[in-house]
């Protein structure tokens, strides 16, 4: 599993890209490298389709995505399927959690804007694209290609524009509703991060810069929330959801071994095994028994 910022970032040559502050902006042809990718940010992102298909895929929902539409993703992780019957365009923009923050917090307007319903914890929030957002979009593309690049203040003034037009629309209710929960003294983070991401092969080290910490600082936090230690707790979480793939569903082993978080189906068999007394086959042949009787 790689890191979507860091890859995009490292890669200048690829993904055309226009920065300001903590902002990015990027304008690229997806690489044909992989129909099937798993892949995690530490960093929102707003993402506009140009052309070709897409979709993203968690353990409990399903989005697909073409040209014209645009979504707003959350921090976190996701299984991203991609489809060449043409080329895949893709505007991205990456938005970290603090200057959302900032953002909603010297903005009354949109903290005015009333609650239509309540944000969940999905990790991608479809957006109503405008002609104006769609207009807007279209007319940043020649700066990433420009001899002379704007300024950084103009480059914010823009990207502020974006955010406020997309923002403000009262359609794209579900987004401001999360934009105002994140904006609370009271929003918890870090259970909202492990409880949409236990189901990725991430590291101890990426849950703790998904949350802004340092590792040990993660471990410590980790075992003051849910009294157990992090390794323990994702493995858990990975056997129990894999158990009930394993019953409820016909999938392949690798498949739910990928699908539950493990390394590879080698160490998903070893550590099922040593929690439940038999291999995940016998284990489903067993189950299926128990259901015909």
């Amino acid at each position: 599993m790689f890191n979507y910022y860091d890859r995009v970032k490292s890669r200048p040559e690829i993904y055309n890209q226009l920065s300001c502050k903590e902002l990015l902006f990027v304008h690229y042809k997806c690489p044909n490298e992989s129909k099937i990718t798993d892949l995690w940010s530490q960093h929102n992102y707003i993402q506009y389709i140009l052309s070709g298909k897409k979709a993203f895929h968690t353990p409990n929902r399903s989005w697909y995505f073409e040209p014209g539409d645009a979504f707003f993703v959350k921090k976190g992780a996701s299984i991203i399927e991609k489809f060449f019957e043409e080329p895949l365009c893709i505007i991205t923009f990456f938005i970290p959690d603090s200057y959302l923050q900032t953002l909603v917090q010297k903005n009354k307007l949109l903290l005015s804007v009333p609650e239509k319903s309540q944000s969940d914890n999905n990790l991608l929030i479809p957006l109503l694209v405008t002609e104006i957002m769609s207009g807007y979009i279209e007319s940043v593309i020649p700066y990433f290609y420009s001899a002379q690049k704007p300024s950084e203040e103009l480059l914010e003034l823009k990207f502020r524009e974006l955010l406020m037009t997309i923002f403000t629309n009262p359609d794209n209710h579900e987004l401001n509703s999360y934009l105002q929960s994140i904006a609370s003294p009271q929003y918890n983070t870090f259970q909202q991060v492990m409880e949409a991401n236990c189901f990725y092969n991430l590291t101890l080290s990426d849950y703790a810069r998904l949350l802004n910490m340092s590792l040990s600082s993660f471990k410590r936090h980790f075992v003051s929330v849910y009294t157990t230690t992090p390794g323990q707790w994702l493995q858990d979480r990975r056997l129990n959801y894999a158990c009930q793939l394993l019953i409820s569903t016909d999938k392949q082993i690798t498949d739910i071994s990928f699908e539950s978080g493990f390394e590879n189906s080698t160490h998903f068999s070893h550590s099922f095994k040593n929690r439940f007394g038999a291999s995940p086959l016998n284990y489903r042949k067993r189950a299926l028994v128990g259901f015909q009787k």
